[in-house]
């Protein structure tokens, strides 16, 4: 599966000895620890006035937890169990066609139950090929619902990079060891989720509001 890497470096950095994400000495990989992280001062980057040079955030959570990744993970869901109970129904349906041609056997000419046996392959073989595009279909929805959600999401790291005074956002996964301080996963759910919000309330505006003709008055009636 293809996915559009996001531009999530919004600054250039090079790494020092002592830089954060340098070690001498191996050492094993353990979970970061996320207390006293910036998102958990209660603060707003803009209200904390502090500097992290250096930011981190997770992907797959700000995805998962975001309204808008919620909401797209819900509606592909009900896309692929739909898929699968169609799937489902047209195997049953298959497998009775199946059992019918092979009962009548019997009572049918050799050339005529090759011709229906032939037929019930192709029909087999177009049927897995339509249901194989439709399970494509969904994976294409997903995968532009995520890159949607990649473009918002740079903009909001591109802001919180900007009002922490960080130099470059790091994906967690690419960070071998880190301060859960760095970590703005959790302001970065907040920004996407407060975008979501005004996006649904100018579109609940718009349709909500009355058309010129709805505004024209109704002439009172003539006697």
């Amino acid at each position: 599966m293809l996915l559009l890497r996001p531009l999530w470096l919004a600054g250039l950095f090079s790494l020092s000895a002592t830089g954060l994400l340098a070690q001498e000495a191996p050492m094993a990989q353990t979970a970061p620890q996320d207390t006293g992280s910036a998102a958990q001062m209660g603060q707003r980057p803009s209200e904390a006035k502090l500097v992290f040079p250096v930011l981190v955030f997770d992907r797959a959570r700000v995805v998962k937890q975001s309204q808008a990744g919620a909401a797209l993970e819900a509606r592909m869901a009900e896309a692929r169990e739909a898929l699968l109970a169609e799937n489902d129904q047209i195997y049953a349906d298959l497998e009775a066609e199946e059992q019918e041609i092979s009962d009548a056997k019997s009572t049918m000419a050799e050339a005529e139950f090759r011709a229906r046996a032939q037929a019930f392959d192709e029909k087999v073989t177009q049927v897995r090929q339509r249901q194989d595009e439709k399970a494509r279909d969904i994976q294409t929805l997903y995968d532009e619902g995520l890159a949607e959600i990649d473009q918002q999401m740079n903009t909001v790291l591109t802001q919180i990079a900007r009002d922490l005074g960080a130099v470059v956002v790091f994906e967690r996964n690419q960070v071998y060891l880190m301060n859960g301080a760095i970590d703005i996963s959790r302001i970065a759910i907040e920004k996407l989720d407060d975008r979501e919000g005004a996006q649904a309330r100018e579109q609940g505006s718009e349709t909500a509001s009355p058309t010129d003709a709805e505004q024209q008055e109704t002439p009172p009636a003539q006697d």
